[in-house]
């Protein structure tokens, strides 16, 4: 591994995913000090909070778990932005495990998410469950099945904190195929090019580099936590779940909002569900509706890029507002914006070819 082949000119924008991996090492280790303190009881709120006020050092372990998801999803979401901008995608196999790591990471934080029991967190599974109601003729049946119950109360959760400690082992899994299939097929490079003469070692000078960005984000993720907590959590998260007064506006946690702001804007559940899982298949599909010959030097298809990242992170702000005009009216037109631009990169890389 340290003596892999790597290109010289690769930079910050390429030391993203070892530092994902540390972070996913960070949150696994603090999630079973979490764990052995959260007592499966009728109030789970309570038991959450205890790990705050009474558990020694739970405060930081609890705070570390939550805002370290957040700065994991960061990373994430830049990890891709790069590898659109830069073409990583054409290689089909990194692309497709980095899609099924992704999903499994929003997954998992939505598990956890649901386990703290508070205000918004249970309106969030009620809203997220409910979707399966929309299968015609089996969905009524299949969230009877998935709840345990004719509500969601202790036994979803049960199943839940199962399930939270599945999922990581199959995203470790996928984080190890991701990692062959890059040493096999090497590191892209901001120019394109990949040629022999210009590959040198990992190791020494790119496991600094990878350590420099490390210590940079531990730094950050510690200043969180010791001045300014709560940046990344809703208001309703400190109020316990009430089954009677639903939150005037329910929201997920930030890095939800784009799927969130489609679902929303569809009046139809089922119409909705299906443009969601859409949207993520578009993702999925890119090395496939661009299949060009020149990797770089494509300043059209850059910009692009830029267009698509801004069209998602405004399709996120939109979704904390009211459903009413204008805001749903500029919503629909980003997420025909969102889905007319694939076919925009698609149609730009072919015209550089011909060109």
């Amino acid at each position: 591994m340290m003596k892999v082949k790597t290109p010289s000119n690769i930079y910050m924008w390429w030391n993203i995913g070892s530092s994902i991996i540390m972070m996913m090492s960070i949150q696994i280790t603090t999630g079973v000090m979490l764990s052995m303190n959260y007592i499966n009881k009728q109030n789970m709120f309570d038991s959450s909070m205890n790990i705050y006020f009474n558990v020694n050092y739970g405060w930081i372990m609890r705070l570390m778990h939550s805002n370290m998801t957040s700065m994991i999803f960061i990373m994430i979401f830049l990890h891709m932005t790069r590898s659109i901008m830069f073409k990583s995608f054409m290689m089909m196999k990194m692309w497709i495990t980095g899609m099924v790591m992704l999903l499994l990471t929003m997954m998992e934080s939505f598990i956890g998410y649901s386990l703290v029991w508070n205000q918004m967190s249970y309106w969030a599974m009620m809203v997220i469950t409910n979707f399966i109601s929309a299968i015609p003729n089996l969905g009524d049946k299949m969230i009877k099945i998935i709840w345990g119950n004719f509500n969601i109360n202790i036994i979803l959760i049960n199943r839940f904190l199962s399930i939270h400690f599945l999922i990581p082992m199959l995203i470790m899994l996928a984080s190890m195929i991701h990692m062959i299939v890059l040493h096999k097929y090497k590191s892209n490079n901001p120019m394109g090019l990949m040629k022999k003469s210009d590959m040198i070692s990992l190791s020494p000078i790119f496991i600094i580099k990878d350590m420099v960005l490390m210590m940079t984000l531990l730094m950050t993720i510690m200043c969180i936590n010791n001045l300014n907590p709560f940046l990344f959590s809703n208001n309703d998260n400190f109020v316990s779940m009430n089954y009677f007064k639903t939150p005037s506006h329910i929201e997920p946690e930030w890095y939800f909002l784009f799927f969130y702001s489609i679902l929303r804007s569809i009046n139809n559940k089922l119409s909705g569900l299906m443009i969601m899982a859409m949207s993520i298949i578009m993702l999925m599909i890119m090395p496939m509706l661009n299949k060009n010959k020149f990797q770089q030097f494509n300043s059209v298809y850059k910009l692009d890029t830029v267009i698509l990242m801004t069209t998602m992170i405004n399709m996120s702000i939109l979704s904390t507002k009211p459903v009413e005009y204008p805001y749903k009216e500029i919503n629909m037109i980003l997420i025909t914006l969102f889905f007319f631009m694939f076919m925009k990169m698609s149609m730009t890389n072919k015209m550089i070819n011909k060109m």
